[in-house]
């Protein structure tokens, strides 16, 4: 299992209701994440909107369906989860709300995102600092636009939000519609940076080694308060009808 699986499966496992039953992944990708959960015996069903996602996913043996949310229905769950797909949702409301009508009484919402908004110079520095250090030991492929842009340290603020702002939801506007559609919300920070460097390193490389590194790092800098954390975790539960 990648490390960047094993890293969402911890959270989302931690977060998981006692004696959960069912789940919804929305946004499964390739479905390496519901391929792991169903491993530990979470009974799940995913979707995406993209055919060859999905495709990937049923190929892992996951229970995948070809679906945009909110316009799903497949009875309740005890958890639905939104794997780093919330911020692409329109309208916000209606993806939040929907998954609230699609948990039982108790069932919990678990989010994992990013706060792309956060992003300030200091905390890029040190991810273009970070991106010369392994491509100088040759552990990055080429060709990787955003990342070598990155590194030109040219109005770095500037690039990221052209790269991120464009119909996305900020973080901050995805924890207030969950807390106003289920009220009491826990949100943690989170490492995420290097997921962008997921699929740049060489095939030759030690890539899990490379990112847990990276992730450890992330979150020590985060702990000191010498980057911001990008990452975004939120659970929230249905108490009511």
């Amino acid at each position: 299992m990648k490390f960047e699986t094993r890293f969402t499966r911890d959270f989302i496992k931690r977060s998981l209701p006692a004696g959960v039953r069912r789940v919804l992944e929305i946004g499964c990708g390739s479905g390496e994440l519901a391929a792991s959960l169903l491993q530990d015996g979470v009974s799940l069903i995913a979707i995406d909107n993209d055919a060859d996602s999905v495709a990937a996913a049923q190929r892992l043996g996951v229970d995948a369906r070809i679906a945009a949310w909110p316009d799903f229905e497949d009875g309740q769950f005890d958890a639905v989860l939104f794997t780093r797909s919330l911020h692409h949702m329109h309208p916000l409301d209606k993806a939040v709300q929907q998954a609230a009508d699609n948990l039982v009484i108790g069932g919990r919402l678990i989010v994992e995102d990013f706060a792309y908004e956060t992003a300030d110079e200091k905390t890029l520095q040190w991810f273009a600092d970070v991106i010369d250090r392994l491509d100088g030991a040759g552990l990055l492929v080429k060709g990787d636009d955003f990342l070598s842009a990155l590194r030109s340290r040219t109005e770095m603020v500037k690039l990221w939000r052209e790269n991120h702002e464009s119909g996305l939801h900020s973080a901050a506007n995805v924890f207030a519609e969950i807390r106003r559609v289920f009220g009491e919300t826990q949100c943690e920070e989170a490492p995420y940076y290097f997921r962008y460097l997921s699929q740049a390193i060489v095939p030759t490389a030690d890539h899990d080694k490379i990112l847990q590194n990276l992730a450890e790092q992330e979150a020590g800098l985060i702990t000191r308060g010498t980057i911001l954390a990008l990452g975004r975790r939120f659970v929230a539960g249905r108490n009511k009808s």
